[in-house]
């Protein structure tokens, strides 16, 4: 099963892709922007074949929702009315630090990390969701 992660941002909305046996994840080298993200979405699921749309669902370190979660889990509305394809809401808290971590080990700096640490985070979300669910 093919599954697509998103990590929303106001801005831009980072993406990964897992393998057709659903084990890898790998990042999309195209970045959403949240402008028209849905349109966008409907494409890429339908290109790759997308069987499942996980969504990283932003919470504080309590696990609290605050304003964010509102806004992914409208996000989260839209694509389903616009898509129809299954969505599953996944805690996404630390992705983005581990993504900067990553791109830090590689020695990459921050101004090229802008443009894909939010595909790397949602690379991150998909693998720990994979890796969860073919243990």
């Amino acid at each position: 099963m093919r599954i697509l992660a998103l990590d929303w941002g106001d801005v831009r909305i980072g993406a990964a892709i897992s393998d057709p046996d659903g084990k890898i994840a790998f990042p999309l080298e195209k970045i959403i922007t949240a402008k028209g993200a849905v349109a966008e979405i409907k494409s890429i699921v339908s290109d790759l074949e997308v069987e499942k749309i996980l969504i990283g669902l932003p919470k504080n370190l309590s696990g609290q929702e605050g304003e964010s979660t509102k806004k992914v889990e409208s996000f989260a509305a839209s694509i389903q009315k616009e898509i129809g394809c299954p969505i599953e809401l996944v805690d996404e808290r630390f992705s983005s630090v581990e993504a900067g971590n990553k791109l830090d080990d590689a020695g990459m700096n921050q101004k090229k990390q802008r443009t894909i640490k939010d595909n790397i985070a949602a690379q991150t979300i998909l693998q720990q969701y994979l890796d969860t669910k073919n243990n």
